[in-house]
């Protein structure tokens, strides 16, 4: 469970800090398994978070990246939202990633702290 969306898997890698979360597209629209892994990754509450739809059009993105029977490839998505680089896949893949001011913003703000 994502900030209360089943999931299937969630990996946290620290070089750059990324976050891959697996989502099942039959149960999971995509837009649900993006802001709940934003949710996880800023820990916060989803509805604390600006709208996805003030970034990119949910339903679009749900349609875009939905798994389609008898088609190869990967169709993903890439956007910002929240200081954070999202790319959505079209096997059920979401990763996020904190864009390079938001990560530049979070590393000054540790070596203040330390100061």
């Amino acid at each position: 469970m994502v900030a209360g969306v089943g999931v299937e898997a969630v990996e946290y890698y620290q070089e750059p800090v990324t976050v891959r979360t697996q989502f099942d597209q039959a149960k999971t629209p995509a837009s649900v398994a993006v802001i709940a892994t934003l949710a996880d990754v800023m820990d916060v509450d989803p509805v604390e978070l600006d709208t996805l739809h003030a970034t990119v059009d949910s339903e679009a993105l749900d349609t875009l990246v939905c798994v389609r029977n008898g088609t190869g490839g990967d169709v993903h998505v890439t956007f910002s939202h929240e200081g954070h680089e999202i790319t959505v896949h079209s096997y059920g893949v979401v990763t996020v990633t904190p864009t390079p001011e938001l990560a530049a913003e979070e590393c000054e703000r540790k070596w203040e702290d330390d100061v």
